[in-house]
């Protein structure tokens, strides 16, 4: 047995059943002769014995487990010698796993779900305030006492929060396909929060009889995970308890609630006030204002985008800026002069300006019509945004171009003009030239007639061609603080410096909550928010930012985990992580107080709120200095 295994006084253990088996190990009941105690015990296959990676799990599942004690845990005590082959004693628990019970009783009314969530809840937030991330939540690893209690069991593929204390594999991919995070296929990118989203699916299945995601392979199971939206709950159950579900299948960490503790919060508050929004919300609840989502879609990727930023955190696409100015971006292609943008694009491009209406843009008659290229889209702007309305454009196949001037400032319009309008003066000529066919005294009569038509046929031809399709208009201010402000349009150029998505998502959820908690602040209250609040969006970008590089190290070829220089950055990326996650569950605890403030009525925010966000900023602002 190896000696890195925590071992427990010797005693005399009778095998008296078997409780079940798995991959690597089977679970047995035992009876201390001694004592008289029944324990169960899990013994590792004879098969690998001598397979490296399951003995490296089999030991973290005894160094990890063993310091565990709650009541919603399944008690590990140590190591023993059984039958001559390695196995850890652990506290034995009558009863099924959640799996059966659902197999049993079917889809669970509110009640009974919320009671057992709270167990769950409760037992992650003592896993996770020692450090332990499970990694394979699932309702079969979750264990019916009498009661009935679930105690979460099997922690055989957890690791450490702290990726300084974890060992080589900490960063390999892990979990059960139905149960696992978008994230997991990042190992660096797995924390507390992984779990929380496990529980989502838990709780989903409780109350549906089937995990929210399916698929015909592993893969496809992932990919629903990564990709798919996620299902709703039934009606059936409270409005409380469906957001609190939606929020912990959040595709990303950040929109997740930020602990189990606050999750432990919501559920208390749920069952006290029988799925009821309560006034006091609690931070798991506190989900970013849904009007953000509404401010814009990305043509890159079509994510939402906050016209506060606009800046995409998902893709990094530097989003469409709408000011005065004396520039105009036509559009020229793809198509030859004078023929119709064909209609697949022009719905492309119709819903993408409907889709960013909140930032200014209207599409004006592009709705009643298909316009002939090249044609004007819009006029009056500054060259920044007609450069950020032709990188978009560009996103969704549409090809511009801009230029100082008005609308005539593109040859292409003039070319276009006189295209079209030489075809209808020759309908024209050849309409009036008629009577000369017949008479050539007629010809006389017909001469001023053309020429007062031509010109109009013209200038006509001219100002439908020339007519911008789209159109902007003054957008309302959210009065966010000036300092927040200024920080915020220092965004796109971070963003664009940060590589992986996950990264730039961390970023986004801080930002949101900074929005949410900054406009139309009362004056009152704007000079402190706005300290703090500017403060906070300075030090989480250089977090995600310097964690960005990390990772980059961490991943690179030939970095050892077990060299002291790779352990000091991986002590730095903890500290970056874990004050990056409780800076935005403190902006969470301070937008559910302010939330209820205004449900009752009261301007006044509680001073401890924005003391703890000092606090959690001023520690950020530690591991920068170090």
């Amino acid at each position: 047995m190896s000696s890195s295994l925590r071992a427990v006084a010797p005693t005399r253990l009778e095998i008296t059943g078997e409780i079940g088996s798995g991959a690597i190990a089977t679970v047995v009941r035992v009876v201390d002769a001694d004592t008289g105690l029944a324990h169960a015990a899990k013994i590792l296959h004879e098969r690998h014995r001598r397979d490296e990676g399951a003995l490296r799990r089999f030991q973290r599942e005894a160094e990890l487990a063993c310091g565990l004690r709650h009541d919603n845990l399944v008690r590990v005590h140590g190591a023993v010698p059984l039958d001559g082959r390695p196995a850890l004693l652990m506290e034995l628990v009558e009863g099924p796993n959640l799996s059966d019970h659902l197999a049993q009783q079917g889809p669970l009314d509110e009640p009974e779900l919320v009671e057992l969530a709270l167990g769950i809840a409760r037992g992650l937030a003592h896993a996770h305030a020692a450090g332990v991330i499970h990694r394979d939540l699932k309702p079969a690893n979750i264990l019916l006492a009498p009661g009935p209690v679930p105690k979460i069991a099997d922690f055989g593929m957890a690791r450490a929060s702290s990726f300084a204390g974890a060992d080589k594999g900490a960063l390999t991919v892990l979990g059960t396909p139905g149960y696992m995070a978008p994230e997991c296929l990042e190992p660096l990118a797995v924390d507390p929060r992984t779990d929380l989203y496990a529980l989502g699916c838990i709780l989903y299945e409780l109350a549906t009889g089937a995990p929210p995601f399916g698929g015909a392979t592993p893969f496809a199971v992932l990919d629903q995970h990564r990709n798919a939206p996620a299902p709703a709950l039934p009606e059936r159950f409270s409005p409380g308890l469906r957001r609190l579900v939606a929020r912990l299948l959040a595709k990303a960490p950040g929109d997740r609630p930020q602990s189990a503790r606050a999750v432990v919060e919501a559920l208390e508050s749920l069952r006290d006030s029988g799925g009821a929004l309560v006034p006091v919300e609690p931070s798991a609840l506190a989900a970013v204002d849904p009007e953000l989502a509404a401010d814009g879609r990305c043509a890159g990727c079509g994510a939402a985008v906050l016209k506060e930023t606009r800046v995409c955190f998902r893709c990094g696409l530097v989003q469409v800026v709408i000011e005065p100015g004396p520039c105009s971006i036509f559009v020229t292609g793809p198509g030859k002069v004078s023929h119709k943008l064909d209609s697949e694009r022009r719905d492309r491009l119709l819903r993408w300006l409907r889709a960013n209406e909140a930032v200014g843009l209207d599409p004006g008659g592009l709705g009643r019509r298909i316009p002939r290229l090249p044609f004007v889209l819009l006029t009056g702007l500054s060259q920044r945004s007609v450069e950020t309305l032709a990188a978009s454009l560009q996103r969704i196949g549409i090809e511009t171009a801009w230029a100082r001037g008005g609308r005539l400032s593109h040859f292409g319009i003039l070319r276009n003009t006189n295209k079209l309008a030489g075809r209808a003066m020759a309908i024209c000529v050849g309409i009036v030239g008629t009577p000369m066919m017949i008479h050539p005294g007629l010809g006389l009569l017909s001469l001023p007639v053309l020429a007062a038509v031509l010109p109009f046929v013209y200038g006509t031809t001219l100002y439908r061609a020339s007519r911008p399709v789209a159109t902007t208009r003054q957008t309302d201010e959210h009065g966010l603080p000036p300092r927040v402000k200024a920080r915020l349009d220092e965004l796109p150029a971070v963003v664009a410096q940060i590589g992986e998505r996950r990264h730039r998502e961390a970023l986004r959820a801080v930002v949101h909550r900074v929005i949410t908690l900054s406009r139309n602040t009362p004056p009152a209250m704007q000079p402190e928010i706005e300290a703090e609040m500017e403060h906070a969006l300075h030090l989480a970008a250089g977090a995600t930012l310097r964690m960005d590089q990390l990772d980059r190290e961490m991943t690179a070829a030939g970095f050892d985990p077990a060299e002291p220089s790779a352990r000091a950055l991986m002590h730095e990326r903890d500290l970056w992580s874990a004050r990056l996650l409780e800076l935005t569950a403190t902006l969470d605890a301070l937008a559910a107080r302010r939330a209820a403030a205004r449900a009752m009525a009261d301007d006044v925010e509680l001073p401890e709120h924005l003391e703890h966000l000092r606090a959690t900023v001023e520690a950020l602002e530690e591991v920068q200095r170090g």
